[in-house]
């Protein structure tokens, strides 16, 4: 009797097991190479407005000049931020995206309070949002099964 409840014992915990183990929890959204890409993208359009700002004379950086890059930039942004939110399971990801909004925002209300950009301010904040858009791509990259 004995030998046979153990038996028993022994089937139901090998059973559980093999069912625990064969169970994966995610607590983390589904990898999407389209929304890597777009974030590589716009963070290359970042880069590039950067990098035609500080080829611009300090004295000719005012506003005007550059709200169309803004404009697009922005929205750029801002569609990261939507196609986060709307994926279950992906509050870093999306947080990560509204710092950049943040901080996009707020170097345009400058720009445009000062009509003005310096060298110093403009490197610093190219650094700044280089580093957001690099951690936004590998917090999707390490979410692909393939790595």
């Amino acid at each position: 009797m004995k030998l046979l409840i153990s038996t028993r014992l022994t089937f139901v915990f090998l059973i559980a097991l093999l069912l625990i183990s064969g169970c994966t929890v995610k607590y983390v959204a589904e990898y999407d190479a389209e929304i890597k890409n777009e974030i590589i993208q716009v963070a290359k359009k970042v880069d590039l407005f950067w990098g035609d700002l500080l080829d611009t004379d300090v004295d000719k950086r005012q506003y005007d000049k550059f709200k169309t890059n803004y404009n697009e930039i922005e929205s750029d942004i801002r569609s990261l931020v939507l196609k986060n939110e709307i994926r279950p399971l992906n509050e870093e990801s999306t947080e990560q995206a509204k710092i950049a909004l943040k901080l996009w925002t707020d170097d345009r209300e400058k720009h445009k309070s000062d009509d003005g950009f310096s060298n110093g301010r403009a490197k610093l904040h190219q650094r700044q949002l280089s580093r957001v858009f690099a951690a936004m791509a590998k917090g999707e990259a390490v979410k692909d099964p393939s790595n």
